[in-house]
């Protein structure tokens, strides 16, 4: 009889212990609404931010607008210290803010000049080039010039696990490669603009790996001029944007600046052919991502100069904390805060990019708080700064972590989490993980089917997760990782992404997964 009594003793306690973890994951669940997602993005994405550019204005109002939200929550901050004196005591001490504070060197584009050699048939011949007219180059710190030998690589573009790469038997080293924009389409890849953007990052660091001294780019699409064509002033909505609308900036962390000079140039289709011209490559034909395996050395030197003007400015990351039971376990959740500002009199306001993955790191805060439950693990909650510029932010993170590196068991990045795939399908949505992360589709399919959300995600098991956002700091130092995303749309990188082309239901079906799946792993071992 004593023990039938013990059994359903154990029995009824393990019972109570699984309605109160439901109880508990239910009342964070509470705080997932449509309408906390849309407060906090409307105000984010709002005018009176000013698209969030790095550094900006526009950008602190939205870092201290989060700041704000983190302690309403009850969010712990984990940014720098700061030390003052009690003037009644006279003790010192110091507490932490929700700002890790950094500088960034921002290079100004100055005069420019661009000439071609070409020895073809013992005629050696110099072409001159007109900057806004025949190319525009990017800020190069801290500025020089190059002579070098000019090499064709298609699209420079190499893919380790689809075993493409463009540059197979080229030897690159001491040369300039002239490159193609984007991504080959037989790789699988998705050739958009911004898989052209994401990738090219990616292609750059492939670029200097193996020894470039520069690069030409130059997208066969387009009319000649018109991926630097100017508004003309009286259609520009802001006296204070016209006339110098055209100077080139680049943010970059100063500590990691080469302190050699490395030229980045885009150039027109009719300056590229005629660098070309006699090498038996017709660079229209690559139009669209098609594929023909042209690289190859032709009888051409550029050289490129340029001079720049630097100064410094003061960036933040916003980062705040949940302590767990085990201070030597973490998880990081994070998103990019910045966008990129103002052009030509309109604001971007970037809604999808990225005020809603700032809004979903916000709200799984509030909605941990809300389990009223201590987790295992701590739980870090950062917003980066200047992912628009080259994951300035997080990787600045990585190199000054506020907690150490080995610590961080898992990093979860939200990046553009509010528009459909398609409208026809309005609940898919891509999981992607690092094979040394949890099996997060094991663990998605579980919490889909409790909790009854209606979300059909592809998933993904990678060690390069798509896209090159904030994660790609986080996997180039072997944490593991995971991503989840919904749909990229037109709206990507122009004033029209605005709060009212948000699809709520799947950016509220996204934080939802996501807070269910990290609530679940922060409080197991895996």
């Amino acid at each position: 009889m004593k023990k039938i009594c013990l059994i359903v003793i154990v029995l009824v306690a393990v019972s109570l212990s699984a309605n109160a973890q439901l109880l508990n994951k239910k009342n964070g669940l509470d705080q997932i609404t449509v309408s906390a997602l849309k407060a906090q993005t409307g105000f984010l994405s709002s005018d009176w931010t000013e698209g969030r550019d790095t550094g900006s204005e526009g950008e602190y109002m939205a870092g201290d607008y989060i700041a704000s939200m983190l302690e309403l929550y009850g969010v712990e901050p984990g940014g720098d210290p700061i030390y003052s004196r009690d003037t009644r005591t006279g003790r010192s001490g110091a507490q932490r803010s929700y700002f890790q504070n950094f500088s960034l060197m921002t290079t100004i584009a100055g005069e420019n000049s661009m000439s071609v050699t070409t020895s073809r048939e013992g005629v050696t011949r110099t072409l001159f080039l007109e900057e806004n007219v025949d190319y525009v180059s990017n800020p190069s710190y801290p500025g020089g010039s190059i002579t070098a030998p000019v090499i064709f690589v298609g699209y420079g573009y190499r893919n380790d696990e689809s075993a493409y790469n463009d540059f197979k038997g080229l030897d690159i080293k001491g040369k300039i490669i002239l490159r193609l924009a984007g991504v080959p389409s037989t790789d699988g890849q998705e050739t958009s603009a911004y898989a052209g953007y994401r990738a090219s990052m990616t292609k750059d660091a492939s670029a200097l790996e193996l020894g470039a001294v520069g690069i030409i780019e130059v997208n066969p699409a387009n009319t000649d001029g018109s991926i630097w064509a100017e508004t003309p002033d009286f259609l520009v909505k802001s006296p204070a944007e016209r006339g110098g609308r055209r100077t080139r900036t680049r943010l970059s962390i100063p500590e990691e600046d080469s302190k050699e000079y490395f030229p980045k140039v885009t150039l027109t289709l009719k300056a590229a052919k005629s660098i070309m011209a006699g090498s038996g490559i017709d660079i229209s034909a690559f139009s669209g991502g098609s594929v023909k395996k042209a690289s190859r050395d032709f009888n051409t030197t550029l050289t490129i100069s340029s001079s720049v003007t630097t100064k410094f400015i003061k960036v933040r990351n916003i980062i705040g904390y949940i302590e767990g039971k085990n201070t030597d376990e973490a998880i990081v959740i994070g998103a990019h805060y910045d966008h990129v500002g103002m052009r030509d009199g309109s604001i971007y306001n970037g809604a999808d990019d990225n005020a809603s993955g700032t809004v979903g790191v916000m709200t799984i805060a509030r909605a941990i708080k809300a389990t009223g439950i201590k987790p295992e693990k701590t739980i870090v909650f950062a917003l980066w700064t200047g992912e628009e510029k080259g994951l300035l932010g997080s990787r600045y993170f990585v190199e000054n972590p506020t907690l150490p590196l080995e610590n961080i068991k898992l990093h979860l990045n939200f990046d553009m989490i509010s528009r459909y795939v398609s409208d026809d399908e309005p609940n898919k949505a891509l999981i992607s993980y690092t094979p040394n992360a949890p099996n997060m589709q094991l663990l998605s399919e579980k919490h889909i089917k409790e909790f009854n959300i209606a979300l059909e995600p592809d998933y993904l098991e990678t060690e390069s997760i798509p896209g090159g956002s904030d994660h790609a700091s986080f996997t180039a130092r072997k944490i593991p990782t995971t991503r989840i995303k919904p749909g990229h749309r037109e709206e990507y990188h122009t004033p029209a992404d605005e709060v009212s082309t948000l699809d709520w239901d799947i950016f509220q079906k996204v934080v939802q997964i996501s807070f269910l799946n990290m609530w679940e792993l922060a409080n197991t071992e895996w």
